[in-house]
């Protein structure tokens, strides 16, 4: 379940970093909380991240004299990412969310084909090296069925598929499954089930509304 108040500690690691999209919302988001991706900066923020990537991940390294690939690599990496020290190095294609909320230290190394999901922080220290194919997500989808009906989630029958699963048969109603084959993993509970004075989403109602 989301969190239900801001976490300030959080909040305040986020601050000098560049690019990072100031708003209620940016502070609901990387505090864990049920927050609107479609507000105008955090939209901004994305495309901002989806153009930089673009630019670093198609880098034509023909054109450059191989001295100078490691420097204009690190150049483009400090306009994607939040903050990133010397000697570090990343191999393309690196897929970044947002890129501001990922903070590498120096001389560390990320192989081919690493996908960041940063709703939140990413600190990637010093002397770090991170293998071909990782995905670092900080993002999640909430199971609640009611949080659904109240179109903060959308899905049908109650079922939440977890990334990367190969469905092989029917998923049951009100559950969690994930892996390959895909695997009920928990049950959930029913809209009826959740009609709890101290559920935060029994009250919940779109703002647009």
């Amino acid at each position: 379940m989301a969190a239900t108040s801001q976490r300030p500690e959080i909040i305040a690691l986020s601050q000098g970093l560049r690019g990072i999209p100031h708003c209620e919302e940016y502070e609901r988001m990387i505090s864990g909380m049920m927050y609107n991706p479609n507000m105008p900066k955090l939209l901004d923020a994305r495309h901002r991240c989806r153009g930089l990537a673009r630019a670093y991940n198609n880098l034509v390294t023909t054109a450059i004299p191989s001295t100078q690939i490691f420097e204009t690599r690190l150049a483009l990496l400090r306009q994607l990412v939040g903050k990133v020290g010397e000697g570090t190095f990343i191999e393309p294609f690196f897929k970044p969310d947002y890129g501001c909320k990922v903070v590498i230290g120096g001389h560390s190394f990320i192989n081919w084909d690493v996908t960041v999901l940063d709703t939140s922080l990413v600190f990637i220290r010093n002397r770090v090296q991170v293998g071909t194919g990782v995905n670092i997500f900080t993002a999640s989808y909430d199971t609640s069925v009611l949080s659904r009906q109240k179109f903060v989630e959308f899905g049908h029958s109650g079922s939440t598929i977890g990334a990367g699963s190969i469905v092989t048969k029917d998923i049951p109603p009100f559950s969690v499954a994930v892996g390959a084959p895909c695997r009920v993993r928990k049950t959930i509970q029913s809209p009826e089930e959740e009609q709890d004075s101290k559920n935060p989403y029994r009250d919940l109602v779109r703002e647009d509304q």
